[in-house]
């Protein structure tokens, strides 16, 4: 027998708490040169636009458009913020860049980032003599642009690496606005296309992919609570804002721009649609990001059960002390993590599971959203009280 004394075993793993999902890490992939400090097709990474200044991308230099992208990340999302960038050359069009058989295109960059980057902007800066492809309203190659980024997103989604991307659109057509594509016809929900800038030669990646990475996934890019954007013009092609009327139509295409407000200053985010149906229900970004970080805490949360016991009861079936478990694992990892950013979340494991000849458990797991104040009506009218005695 040892000496007589006091022990004090601390428990752990009652809190509940989870693993850091990298929830608004972002990435840029930018038409630019390469500088003295930094290659083209190298990926790096950011936390401040000193750190671009330092490698040199700077303003007024070879680099101004990519500079720019940068900046206005930085001016809404804040020092410190981690951003993983990649130039590219002016030849080096929009469907190679997302082309996931490019190893020197966005994977490299994904790769590079090891999973972290959750939102990632594709811009593409033209040379002098470059002919945009005809497409609907704009260059056709952002266009077709659409579903391989579509079918890069969902490589890495199935490596559990989830990734939402924001494409720059280019010579936009605005004075024609009904002949620009409807992006609520493609099949494309981790994709959406920015229509508007603080500059009239070319939308703003930058700022659109600064916003996201600011706010919780379940917030909406057009919340005006957040307030105003910090920039002082808005443009879509070569048309200012607040000239156009074609706004509501825009919308209802499906395309994420710039818009004011009667009775306030400044500019806000119409919304954020992504390329795919209304019906989809991951048809916004918020909605996909939502799903992204669910599946993200379930993956982290079992992986940790696989190929452990589990006790089978006398009729064959799982026990309930197994199925108790497994229920509140994932149900305590999510609600957890996710407290202001779903309703809630529930999990069920059915017991008449034949787990000794599959080596299979299903868990059905559900989220309750949060709803969304898109429109707000109110029934106004004047009333007379000697009327209603």
């Amino acid at each position: 027998m040892g000496l007589p004394k006091v022990a004090i075993t601390l428990g752990n793993g009652n809190l509940g708490r989870t693993v850091v999902t990298d929830d608004g890490v972002a990435g840029l992939v930018l038409t630019g040169v390469a500088t003295n400090q930094l290659s083209l097709a190298v990926p790096t990474v950011l936390f401040s636009l000193s750190d671009a200044e330092a490698i040199g991308i700077t303003d007024g230099g070879t680099n101004t458009y990519a500079y720019r992208h940068i900046k206005e990340f930085y001016d809404i999302a804040g020092e410190g913020a981690e951003l993983y960038i990649m130039l590219v050359e002016n030849t080096v069009t929009m469907p190679q860049i997302v082309d996931v058989t490019n190893a020197n295109g966005a994977v490299k960059l994904l790769d590079a980032a090891k999973g972290r980057v959750r939102l990632l902007g594709i811009t593409f800066t033209p040379a002098d003599l470059y002919v945009a492809p005809q497409g609907e309203g704009m260059d056709g190659n952002v266009l077709d642009a659409v579903p391989k980024a579509q079918q890069l997103a969902q490589a890495y989604a199935d490596q559990f690496k989830p990734v939402r991307i924001l494409l720059e659109a280019n010579a936009i057509d605005i004075d024609h606005p009904e002949k620009l594509k409807d992006l609520r016809t493609f099949s494309a929900n981790r994709v959406g296309i920015v229509l508007a800038g603080t500059y009239y030669d070319s939308p703003s990646i930058g700022l659109v992919i600064g916003r996201a990475a600011a706010i919780p996934v379940q917030r909406n890019l057009g919340r005006v609570k957040d307030g105003a954007l910090p920039i002082t013009n808005a443009y879509i092609g070569t048309k200012k804002v607040e000239d156009l009327t074609s706004l509501e139509l825009l919308h209802t295409k499906g395309y994420i721009f710039f818009r004011t407000f009667v009775g306030r200053s400044g500019y806000y985010l119409n919304d954020d649609p992504m390329c795919a149906p209304a019906s989809d229900d991951y048809s916004q970004l918020a909605a996909g990001r939502v799903i992204d970080k669910a599946i993200t805490l379930c993956y982290q949360t079992y992986v940790e059960e696989l190929n452990d016991e589990v006790a089978i009861d006398a009729d064959g079936k799982l026990s309930v002390p197994v199925i108790k478990y497994l229920q509140s694992r994932i149900e305590t990892a999510v609600n957890t993590a996710m407290a202001d950013e779903i309703s809630s979340f529930s999990a069920y494991v059915d017991a008449n599971q034949n787990v000794l000849s599959t080596g299979k458990i299903t868990v059905k797991a559900t989220i309750v959203p949060v709803g969304y104040t898109k429109t707000i009506e109110v029934l106004l009218g004047f009333t007379n009280p000697a009327l209603n005695q």
